[in-house]
């Protein structure tokens, strides 16, 4: 019994389930950078790559009756898809435009359509009287206009709006000497204070001048009548 009892405090105990020792987690992959985003991120190394902004093409055009910004650019060294366009305005707050294809159209500021029409023009207003006139809060873009453009890298450009003699230049409105046409409606011209006309007025003096010429002959044609008549009387008593 004794020996039962030592052989049985001698026996080694079971070793405790544990569970496995974890591996050190992997590190994540390092992020890789574009061209751009290594120039913004550079500090004091050259960044790897090309990182520029190509103007394709940026210019006033008439879009129908509407005045649009045609604008095309290449992104070199950046993943980004979508520009961001500034209209700078040197006298007030600049006009932003956010989300923009990398190459599209836009409206000119200040175009204002409905329904497919245009309705108003940048620089004009329609005033209470239903003229138009020039000079509203967009004059700023008019006759030309600095826009930037960005992606990553940006670049600055000049747009001219288009030419006064373009349909979409603004509303129909032509000055022809002092008689201005709005919308194709002709406004009448202000006539003289007393009109004249040409043939009257050399009737009127013909007239004039005969009068005085008729009496003028009568009367010279009377007197010699008299004179006559007294010659003869004359010598009729001498005789």
């Amino acid at each position: 019994m004794v020996l039962a009892v030592l052989l049985t405090a001698g026996a080694a105990a079971p070793a405790l389930a544990t569970s496995p020792a974890s591996s050190p987690a992997a590190p994540a992959p390092a992020a890789v950078l574009d061209a751009c985003e290594q120039q913004a991120d550079a500090q004091g190394y050259a960044p790897r790559g090309r990182c520029e902004l190509v103007l394709l093409r940026a210019e006033g055009i008439c879009l129908g009756a509407a005045p649009v910004l045609d604008y095309a650019v290449e992104a070199i060294g950046t993943s980004a898809g979508t520009l961001t366009l500034t209209w700078r305005n040197p006298q007030g707050e600049d006009l932003v435009q956010e989300g923009l294809p990398l190459s599209g159209r836009v409206y000119w500021p200040g175009t204002v359509v409905q329904d497919g029409v245009v309705v108003d023009w940048p620089g004009w207003t329609l005033d209470d009287s239903g003229s138009w006139v020039e000079h509203d809060a967009y004059d700023f873009t008019r006759p030309e206009v600095t826009v930037t453009l960005e992606v990553n890298p940006s670049l600055q450009t000049v747009v001219s709006y288009p030419p006064e003699s373009a349909e979409c230049a603004g509303p129909r409105v032509e000055r022809v000497a002092s008689v201005q046409t709005t919308s194709g409606v002709l406004a009448a011209p202000e006539l003289p204070a007393a009109p004249v006309e040409v043939a009257s007025a050399v009737l009127a003096a013909t007239g004039v001048t005969t009068g005085p010429l008729l009496l003028g002959g009568g009367a010279l044609l009377l007197l010699g009548v008299t004179l006559v008549a007294l010659a003869a009387r004359r010598r009729h008593h001498l005789g």
